[in-house]
């Protein structure tokens, strides 16, 4: 017979187990709750897996490093160092003095905001004939360019700055300067001009709506593209056979005119794609006799 002594040991061992497992229970419950549960790891006692999914094993090897920005371009490294704010250079070669020498030749600046160079020059120092510079709302960097970027610049009486972009009210002189130049601090690149026109900068200025072509910077819809592409057409001086599509860059140059108050005449060019050549469009300028005219000046 069994001793009182063992059933005493044998009862004792039961309720150990018990508890024991019972705690067990317990702390499973917990730690999946506050961590990860312990269940995806391989047993102590089994080798560690060795294989992963094929959708891992591909995203490990097809991870790209983030692109590394191109080194500036060595000829406008001391218009940097002249001032942080240069992000590039303007320069429309059929447009000259009597010399020959370009009219429209200069740097570009981006400050912080759109007013800070109106009435500073380059070196930032106080001058009524202002500066071009780059609508502060657009990225110019190595890796980052706005589909438009919009440049500003005065129509100063004495011919500086943006006062001869004035002259492509005449179809002769777009056919003489149809290529801008235009190099950021990264690149160098050319541009051909696909539209010109006048136009005021209120509601009140015209008999349709407002266009604000400044604000057209970006085209994150191809919808934003054809709004931007239908108000620079309607309203362009001129016909020609260059397309244009959703996708491309564009460069607009802003100034005033003197039609009416508050009046600005637009220059808006397309970037040269990669292995296209410009030239052929040289003859495919003509008057648009249906272009619209802000009822001011009509």
């Amino acid at each position: 017979m069994e001793t009182f002594l063992n059933k005493l040991k044998r009862t004792a061992a039961a309720i150990t187990a018990a508890v024991i497992l019972g705690c067990a229970l317990t702390s499973c419950g917990a730690h999946e709750i506050e961590e990860s549960p312990i269940t995806t790891e391989a047993p102590q006692t089994e080798p560690p897996i060795t294989t992963v999914p094929d959708t891992t094993t591909e995203a490990a090897t097809t991870t790209e490093p983030p692109p590394v920005e191109p080194d500036p371009l060595e000829k406008y490294l001391d218009y940097y160092e002249q001032n942080n704010d240069f992000v590039g250079w303007i320069r429309i070669d059929g447009i000259t003095h009597s010399n020959g020498d370009p009219w429209i030749d200069y740097p570009v600046v981006q400050a912080e905001d759109n007013s800070y160079y109106l009435d500073k020059n380059f070196e930032q120092k106080k001058s009524a004939k202002g500066t071009i510079y780059a609508d502060y709302k657009v990225p110019i960097t190595g890796l980052d360019m706005a589909d438009n970027v919009t440049l500003y610049g005065h129509s100063n009486k004495d011919g500086s700055f943006f006062r001869h972009v004035l002259d492509y009210k005449k179809l002769s002189t777009l056919k003489d300067a149809y290529i801008i130049n235009f190099d950021t601090r990264w690149e160098e690149a050319q541009y051909i001009v696909v539209s010109c026109f006048l136009i005021g900068i209120y509601e009140n200025q015209d008999d349709i709506p407002l266009f604000e072509y400044f604000k057209c910077r970006n085209f994150d819809t191809e919808e934003d593209y054809n709004y931007f592409m239908d108000n620079i057409m309607l309203r362009n001086y001129y016909t020609s056979g260059i397309d244009c599509e959703y996708g491309d860059q564009f460069l607009t140059l802003s100034t005033c005119s003197y039609e009416f108050s508050d009046s600005r005449f637009v220059v808006v060019a397309r970037k040269v794609r990669e292995g296209e050549d410009p030239t052929v469009y040289e003859d495919t300028y003509e008057k648009n006799p249906d272009k619209h005219m802000p009822k001011k000046a009509r």
